[in-house]
C-alpha cells in the first residue's frame, strides 16, 4: 500500500485527508485574491506613516524560523488592509531582533507597533532577546512619542511595574494587550479579525 492510500484513508476526527485536501484548496482561492487586493492596497497607500509587525523567531524554543512566515501568511491580508484604512502603510519585520525594535522606536515614520511573540505586561521576547520597561527608558529622548497603536500579542501576565511596556511609547488609549495568559487560538482570532478581540479585551480591562 501507497503512502497517498495510507493518508487517503487516516482520519482526522470524522473528517479524511480529501476533504481536508478540499478545504485547504478553499482557503488558498479565498485568500490569493484577498492578498492581492492587500498588497495593492498597501503599495498605492501613500503616506509618510508606518506600522511596524515585528514578528519574534522566539516561540517553542531560541530558533523557531517558521514561526514568523506562519505568521505573515496568516495575518497579512486583514491587518494590511486595517493599517491602511487608518493612512498607514504596514512594513513586516521577521525574525525580529531587539534591534529592530530599538530602530523603529527611534523612527518617527513607525507610529503604529504590532508585537508578535512571548512577552507579559512589562516585556516582549525578540528573537535574541528580551525588550522591558527600563530598555524604552533609557531611550528617553532619543524617541518621540508614538500617535498610532500599540497591540502586543503576548501573554500579560503582571511584572514588576503597573505601567505597561506600551505606555512608556504612545497614550494608554492606545495601547491593546491581553491581561493574562494567551494562545495560538487568540492570535488566529486577532489575524482573522483585525485586532478586535484583543481590542474588546482592552476595553473590558479598563471599565
Amino acid at each position: 500500500m501507497s503512502i497517498y492510500q495510507i493518508l487517503s484513508k487516516k482520519k482526522f476526527g470524522e473528517i479524511g485527508l480529501k476533504h481536508l485536501v478540499k478545504y485547504f484548496i478553499v482557503i488558498i482561492i479565498i485568500y490569493i485574491p484577498i492578498a492581492a487586493i492587500a498588497f495593492f492596497s498597501n503599495l498605492l497607500t501613500k503616506t509618510d506613516n508606518h506600522a511596524a509587525v515585528l514578528l519574534s523567531a522566539h516561540a517553542l524554543s531560541d530558533h523557531d524560523y517558521w514561526a514568523p512566515p506562519l505568521a505573515f501568511l496568516g495575518s497579512y491580508p486583514e491587518w494590511t488592509l486595517y493599517f491602511n484604512s487608518r493612512g498607514q502603510k504596514i512594513d513586516y519585520f521577521f525574525n525580529a531582533t531587539k534591534g529592530d525594535f530599538m530602530k523603529v522606536l527611534a523612527d518617527n515614520r513607525y507610529q503604529s507597533i504590532v508585537l508578535v511573540g512571548h512577552g507579559s505586561y512589562n516585556t516582549w521576547r525578540a528573537t535574541d532577546d528580551q525588550i522591558a520597561n527600563y530598555d524604552i527608558e533609557a531611550m528617553k529622548g532619543k524617541f518621540q512619542m508614538k500617535h498610532g497603536e500599540w497591540i502586543q500579542l503576548s501573554c500579560g501576565d503582571p511584572d514588576f511595574s503597573p505601567i505597561h511596556i506600551g505606555e512608556l511609547v504612545m497614550e494608554k488609549k492606545n495601547v491593546y494587550h491581553y491581561n493574562g495568559a494567551a494562545g495560538t487560538l487568540d492570535f488566529i482570532l486577532e489575524a482573522l479579525t483585525a485586532f478586535r478581540h484583543i481590542k474588546k479585551i482592552s476595553a473590558h480591562s479598563a471599565k
